[in-house]
């Protein structure tokens, strides 16, 4: 193998945080990422993605840790309390983790993710000094536009008396939604000035190309748009795939 392997935890908040942590074989310090999975998803993501790209950004030479946010996949927490603002300080310790592992070079940090992943990215860079260069798959731009879109007068309801809701087996709460709707990631980039490559597919019907576009149109000449002709949310084919972690590695070996 082109890189080592290992399975990592840390805290926030007194919950435990799950994950692994891909690192090059070449002697360090490694410049490193932090990859955030999207709603409902988990270290892994469909079709395996995330270890894929962590792989083989690790064998180009860039350090990679997939984690589950909390109340997701295997780490602690209840998903009923995730909001926005969980997962961005979720965002932030796993940058902290990565800081202080000996393999990392701290002054060289990135941060990216897919769907509600990318949203949380955006957010986390335009927050956090220690980002220096930031991408986006498939990333959520206006995230209460899409629960608007898809919230029902009884589900509405079911929140407001309940204080949250059944989205497909997931228990959503009511700070989620509140959040969703005063979020603007888009916005939140203005605190970030370093490089962002924005990466779509044209066929993603969850979070169409649209989302791509707004984030390209905002950041100007500091993003690198790539649309992948054809493809879904989860950028799921072979080709796909593989296109979408080619120009990702390229980009991180680029700007980190």
């Amino acid at each position: 193998m082109m890189y080592d392997e290992r399975q990592i935890q840390f805290e926030n908040r007194g919950e435990r945080l799950y994950g692994f942590l891909h690192l090059p074989i070449q002697p360090g310090p490694h410049p490193a990422i932090a990859l955030l999975h999207g709603f409902g998803g988990n270290h892994i993501e469909p079709h395996a993605l995330f270890p894929k790209a962590a792989r083989a950004f690790a064998a180009a030479g860039v350090a990679t840790l997939r984690f589950d946010f909390r109340g997701s996949g295997d780490s602690e927490g209840d998903f009923t309390n995730v909001t926005l603002t969980s997962e961005r300080e979720d965002a932030h310790q796993a940058l902290t983790f990565l800081a202080s592992q000996p393999e990392i070079d701290g002054d060289r940090i990135g941060v990216g993710g897919l769907s509600l992943g990318g949203l949380i990215a955006a957010c986390t860079a335009g927050a956090d000094p220690r980002v220096r260069a930031l991408f986006l798959w498939a990333a959520v731009a206006q995230l209460g536009e899409l629960f608007q879109e898809g919230t029902t007068p009884e589900r509405a309801s079911e929140i407001s008396t309940l204080g949250f809701t059944d989205l497909g087996g997931l228990q959503v709460g009511r700070g989620l939604v509140e959040e969703a709707l005063s979020t603007d990631p888009v916005a939140a980039l203005t605190g970030f000035a370093g490089p962002v490559l924005v990466a779509h597919g044209s066929g993603d019907e969850t979070v169409p190309v649209e989302h791509a576009h707004r984030y390209n149109a905002a950041l100007g000449d500091r993003a690198q748009l790539v649309i992948l002709d054809g493809a879904d949310h989860v950028f799921s084919s072979l080709a796909w795939e593989q296109e979408l972690i080619d120009h990702t590695a390229r980009f991180l070996e680029s700007n980190l």
